[in-house]
């Protein structure tokens, strides 16, 4: 017996199949790719999608206005943010997360990335840019404020160091954009 899956109703599938409260697609999809696969193509793709993580945390950290959150995440999961001009981006993650004093600053970065993620996406579904996501709240500041993020998951085994150029690009184009000032993201901010 099941009392805590089972608490009213005749109908109890649980009984005899594996139905729960969740479809077993996922982990059906999962079992197909590791026996067509093997264990060490299954690696291989793991390994793919965290391998174009990096390059694109690389390039992240080669930008003065862009700066990586979860920099000891070795997924294929990136969180970053960007910054206006004259920010300190090595140093502000800790300011914006534990200096109470800073929280106009912090909600003024976190509009700032929710307008760039706006961007960015438009293009996209406009078929002119790359698919990034976005988190309202990455962390929380010490005043209880959400720290938002930029996020890219590279979940395509067809992903290329092109690509991560690209999402790169198109965030410091839509990073421009909101600046005014015009200038490609190719150019030096």
């Amino acid at each position: 017996t099941m009392p805590y899956l089972y608490h009213s109703g005749q109908y109890h599938p649980g009984m005899f199949t594996l139905e729960t409260t969740r479809s077993a697609t996922g982990v059906m999809a999962a079992l197909a790719n590791l026996l067509l696969l093997g264990k060490e193509g299954f690696r291989t793709l793991i390994g793919h999608a965290v391998e174009m993580a990096e390059v694109l945390r690389e390039l992240i950290a080669a930008r003065p206005e862009l700066s990586t959150l979860n920099d000891q995440n070795y997924g294929p999961v990136t969180l970053f943010r960007a910054y206006p001009p004259g920010v300190e981006t090595f140093r502000i993650h800790d300011r914006e997360r534990t200096d109470p004093t800073f929280t106009a600053e912090l909600l003024r970065h976190n509009d700032l990335n929710r307008r760039i993620y706006q961007r960015v996406s438009a293009a996209a579904y406009g078929g002119q840019g790359v698919a990034i996501g976005f988190t309202d709240n990455y962390a929380y500041s010490a005043a209880g404020e959400p720290i938002c993020a930029l996020k890219s998951y590279v979940l395509s085994p067809f992903a290329t160091e092109e690509q991560m150029h690209a999402v790169v690009d198109h965030v410091l184009a839509a990073l421009a954009a909101e600046r005014g000032d015009g200038l490609l993201a190719s150019e030096p901010l």
